[in-house]
């Protein structure tokens, strides 16, 4: 029985040790591209990304900052429309961000869930 789990012990061991890190929940990408639109004739391009339920105004800020970094070097004017994950892609953004002039502007729409109801009382 000591011998048994002394074996299961080391092999535990030569399984935990391997040289690629642990996926942790941070390497997760915070937003996913659903389709680009590109105009190379006039320079513009309009992406539609989604991103999750629980993104708050800055991390949504960032992931459209990171789109529009990754394709400037391509088009001059850059729009990314981004939703909430299972939100419809036909209806209003929950966020544009534009990139004019080498300028971001970030445009916020209504928040997840609506309305927020305050407990009174």
């Amino acid at each position: 029985m000591i011998k048994a789990a002394i074996i299961a012990l080391a092999l535990t061991m030569f399984v935990a040790c391997s040289d690629a890190p642990r996926p942790t929940p941070a390497d997760r990408q915070s937003f996913s591209v659903v389709s680009e639109y590109p105009d190379a004739a006039t320079g513009r391009l309009t992406v539609l990304i989604t991103v999750r339920k629980s993104s708050l105004p800055p991390d949504v800020k960032a992931a459209a900052e990171s789109v529009i970094a990754s394709r400037r070097e391509k088009y001059q004017r850059i729009t990314v429309k981004s939703f909430i994950e299972g939100s419809s892609l036909d209806g209003q953004p929950f966020a544009i961000s534009k990139l004019e002039n080498d300028s971001v502007e970030h445009v916020f729409g209504t928040m997840p869930g609506g309305s927020v109801k305050i407990p009174t009382h």
